[in-house]
């Protein structure tokens, strides 16, 4: 059943989701929202830091070659600790704005540009840090930084609003109704 998140994430970040997300997102005044369980909050972003990270992962391996004149020799090394470090980073900070929060719902109110704000900082302290190690050059290192920050934001927006789309942490549930009666 989860082998076809990836293809339905693929299809939601080409744009092809927003009628779901705009069904997910219609409320009634007879409803109220119910949380998922943390195990399924964990499971979920799993899936969601591979998505991510295929995305930024990809163009960072681009970048290496051509911001930070990566060498085919020492790729490997790059490729591995940008994916370890970000794959830390994404999971740990996805996981604690979804368990943290009494209202998860990234569209639901200020949370979805906090995060954005929040995971920035964090990836691109990071990447400032892995262009540092592998060039020695803080310029170099920042330009790194700066272009891999701004592609980013499109990346975690592309995959935070699909994700939502596809596997909402709330769902929505009827509030029963009631009959008032005079005595």
């Amino acid at each position: 059943m989860r082998a076809a998140v990836l293809l339905s994430l693929l299809l939601a970040a080409l744009g092809l989701g927003t009628a779901a997300r705009a069904t997910a997102q219609s409320t009634s005044s007879q409803s109220s929202f119910v949380e998922i369980p943390a195990s399924e909050v964990w499971e979920r972003n799993l899936y969601k830091t591979a998505t991510y990270e295929l995305m930024a992962n990809g163009f960072d391996v681009f970048l290496y070659g051509v911001v930070l004149g990566g060498t085919a020799a020492a790729a490997p090394a790059f490729l591995l600790t940008n994916a370890a470090l970000s794959t830390a980073a994404y999971y740990s900070h996805e996981t604690t704005w979804d368990l943290g929060f009494d209202d998860p719902r990234p569209l639901g109110g200020w949370t979805l540009a906090a995060r954005t704000v929040s995971y920035r900082v964090v990836s691109t302290a990071k990447n400032y840090a892995l262009g540092l190690m592998f060039t020695a050059d803080p310029m170099t290192a920042a330009g790194f930084a700066a272009i891999s920050a701004v592609a980013d934001v499109s990346f975690y927006l592309i995959n935070d609003v699909a994700w939502d789309a596809y596997w909402p942490l709330w769902r929505q549930v009827p509030t029963p109704r009631t009959i008032d009666i005079a005595y």
